[in-house]
């Protein structure tokens, strides 16, 4: 009697298991998801991210600005009148010392620093959006952790259900088996909302809207790289985009001073007239007339936008200076931490994670043999997932740091 009441349980708990599963997969299907990869997410950020295609138009701006100031000067169009007289003239401000150059050499320049901005904006995105990526991955890692850990709950409570049943077990083990199962299944809730929320993130960078997941497929151990300290130091001075932005700036500095120079020198003013006159009687006469005009430039007295524009230039060297220092700066700190971490996912990887598994089996194990109670095997059961939770933290921490190390050195080769 006893043997077929166990087997109709059985049945019972497969049939629920399976009607479970069904559901889980029916409400995923109501979501539009498509599977995303690495390569495929960096390229679409690229394409459409706002940000990046906002920032684009500055280059536009500054191109345009090139042509703006090729620009000559417009002459004037004189016209007077009187009863029995009028006077027509055209005058013109003839630019010396090169002004029309100077503006031009200025905002070309300050076009190529604009491209050199964009580039490092793209740069400085490119990581965040890694980032981001990588913490989508590790929620999704996570949601699955929380899964298997209700999912092994789960069929540990309901057979401690049927252990109660059969008079195994207490009322009160059985309770706390299904209690756990139940706080676990929150557990997988609340998580979800997370990973979900880190989908819309990436929608966001893509410039798309939440209605369709993007799932991302990757693999952590395409992340392995060996460096050294020095190799490093000199590629970021090599390939850190903000370091020629910050050459280029010195060059617009002195540009800026070429200009104020050139402004300083005086300017012509041409004028060509015809008059016509006429009173009464008497024959009417013209005349022409031409004219110079000179300014007198007292104002070049006053030195001070030279000395402006002079410690502009001496102000940007020394910029460009703190740059360099700060370049290897960063360089070192994000490789400390980038070795840092590989070693510590080395820890995890070297047992720990087979190790705390070993453990919960074996508490498993000895509770179903009645050498011990639930308690040892929850105990068991939060540690194996307190090591996985901080193993996938650390080993996107290492990836973290990897993305940032690259970032700091100008460099990039990351494949997940």
């Amino acid at each position: 009697m006893k043997i077929n009441k166990l087997k109709t349980i059985l049945i019972i708990s497969f049939i629920s298991i399976n009607f479970g599963t069904m559901l889980r997969s029916e409400n995923s299907e109501n979501n539009t998801q498509h599977t995303l990869s690495f390569s495929e997410f960096l390229n679409q950020v690229g394409k459409n991210n706002l940000g990046y295609l906002a920032e684009k138009y500055n280059v536009n701006i500054a191109e345009a600005e090139i042509i703006a100031q090729k620009v000559l000067p417009d002459p004037d169009l004189d016209f007077e009148a009187a009863n029995d007289a009028f006077k027509l003239g055209v005058s013109y401000n003839w630019e010396l010392g090169n002004k029309r150059g100077a503006r031009v050499r200025l905002a070309k320049s300050q076009a190529e620093l604009e491209k050199l901005a964009l580039e490092y904006y793209y740069q400085e995105l490119r990581a965040e959006a890694a980032n981001l990526f990588l913490d989508a991955i590790q929620q999704k890692e996570l949601l699955s952790v929380k899964e298997s850990s209700y999912e092994y709950m789960l069929q540990l409570s309901r057979s401690d259900s049927i252990r109660f049943r059969l008079g195994e077990i207490t009322e009160v083990d059985a309770r706390q088996s299904k209690l756990e199962a139940t706080t676990l299944l929150n557990d997988v809730f609340e998580q979800e909302a997370v990973y979900k929320s880190a989908l819309a993130s990436l929608n966001q960078f893509m410039g798309k809207t939440s209605d369709t997941f993007n799932i991302p497929l990757a693999k952590w151990d395409t992340l392995n790289r060996e460096y050294n300290l020095p190799d490093l130091a000199s590629q970021g001075i090599t390939n850190r985009i903000d370091l020629f932005a910050a050459h280029k700036n010195v060059e617009v500095s002195i540009n800026q001073q070429k200009l104020v120079k050139a402004e300083r020198k005086m300017d012509l003013g041409l004028s060509v007239n015809y008059e016509r006159d006429w009173h009464g009687f008497l024959p009417p006469s013209r005349s022409y007339t031409a004219g110079v005009s000179i300014p007198l430039k007292f104002s070049n007295l006053n030195k001070g936008a030279i000395k402006v524009a002079q410690y502009g230039i001496e102000q940007s060297k020394t910029q460009q200076k703190t740059l360099e220092l700060q370049v290897q700066t960063e360089i070192s700190q994000a490789f400390f931490y980038f070795e840092a971490a590989k070693k510590k996912v080395k820890q995890y990887q070297t047992g720990l994670l087979e190790e705390s598994r070993k453990i919960l089996d074996g508490m498993v194990y000895k509770y179903k043999r009645g050498e011990t109670n639930i308690m040892e095997v929850l105990i068991a059961q939060r540690t194996y997932n307190e090591v996985q939770e901080q193993y996938l933290e650390t080993i996107k921490g290492y990836a973290s740091s990897l993305v940032n190390l690259q970032k700091a050195c100008g460099i990039w080769d990351i494949e997940l």
